[in-house]
């Protein structure tokens, strides 16, 4: 138990490091050993959020993120038009993400298509989403994080930030600092973020 919850603080800090530092909405959380309890316990007292996305024999995929972001995103007239093309409805969280776990489940069961929307939800620009869309993963101007079809120095800039919180992150994991500790470091200023 003990091991299964060490996991989890150690691989949300690695895995989730820009949105610990409040520079991305949310990331995707891949784990093995470690199911819905370790994920509490672990994410207890940092304001964060968390979705069960997905779950196998060996891995579970659970979304993290900011809920007052993913708010907002959802407001924006570009976004919602773009779910709208891809089915959504409604755009109240708890709704957009149940469609979007039936579409992620569709994809990794049945071969559907890939739900492309959540990389909106993981902070992705909606130029390079529609990008990847339209030119099926090719012909992309850099590639990192995700595959930049717009502003390719500024994805450059985010990626060394991405880069440089998660060394952080693993830093902090390293001494056994828990997640809301490593929140509290990032957003005292222990970073040095204003580069970017």
């Amino acid at each position: 138990m003990e091991e299964c919850r060490k996991t989890a603080r150690i691989e949300s800090a690695r895995q989730c490091a820009p949105v610990l530092a409040g520079i991305k909405p949310s990331n995707l959380l891949i784990l093995e050993r470690a199911g819905a309890f370790e994920l509490m316990e672990v994410m207890d007292g940092t304001g964060l959020s968390f979705e069960y996305l997905y779950g196998g024999k060996r891995k579970s995929v659970w979304l993290v993120y900011w809920l007052e972001e993913i708010e907002t995103l959802l407001k924006d007239a570009r976004v919602r038009e773009f779910l709208m093309e891809l089915g959504y409805r409604r755009f109240q969280v708890p709704e957009v993400f149940r469609f979007l776990k039936q579409r992620y489940g569709e994809y990794l069961n049945r071969g559907a298509c890939y739900p492309h929307e959540l990389g909106l939800l993981l902070g992705y620009p909606l130029g390079d989403v529609r990008g990847f869309m339209e030119h099926k993963g090719k012909n992309y101007l850099y590639s990192g994080y995700w595959k930049v079809y717009g502003d390719a120095e500024h994805a450059r800039k985010i990626f060394a930030m991405y880069r440089m919180v998660r060394r952080e992150a693993e830093r902090l994991a390293g001494e056994g600092k828990g997640l809301w500790e490593m929140i509290a470091a990032f957003s005292s200023g222990e970073r040095a973020l204003a580069a970017f």
